[in-house]
């Protein structure tokens, strides 16, 4: 068992690992109009169809593996809490459906400036 505080961290960064694959398949094919955030698939994994949690875990476990960063995923949520991994997966959602729709992407949003603190 793994403390709570660090399931929980694992499960935060697994949601992010998830849906930074989905921003990028969405800018990699162009989707713009009709982001994946707006799609069924983001239906499924926030619970507002009749998908099964067996769905929403084949989805997560297909979406995660080979994500090519360092974070290993196994498909499992850390400690097993599939409840705190959606939770973390809804909030990621939940966060880019409120976005303004010309805002940059997450990604662009996420890259690191070049001065200022912590800079070389």
């Amino acid at each position: 068992m793994t403390d709570p505080g660090i399931a929980d961290t694992l499960n935060r960064q697994t949601a992010r690992l998830l849906v930074r694959r989905l921003d990028s398949i969405d800018q990699f094919l162009g989707f713009r109009n009709n982001p994946w955030f707006r799609c069924p698939i983001a239906a499924t994994l926030m619970g507002e169809n009749d998908a099964s949690d067996a769905d929403r875990g084949w989805l997560i476990g297909s979406l995660l593996p080979d994500t090519g960063n360092t974070l290993t995923h196994d498909s499992y949520p850390a400690d097993g809490d599939w409840e705190n991994l959606l939770s973390h997966i809804r909030d990621e959602i939940t966060s880019r459906r409120e976005r303004d729709p010309q805002a940059p992407l997450v990604r662009a949003a996420e890259t690191p400036a070049r001065d200022g603190v912590g800079s070389q």
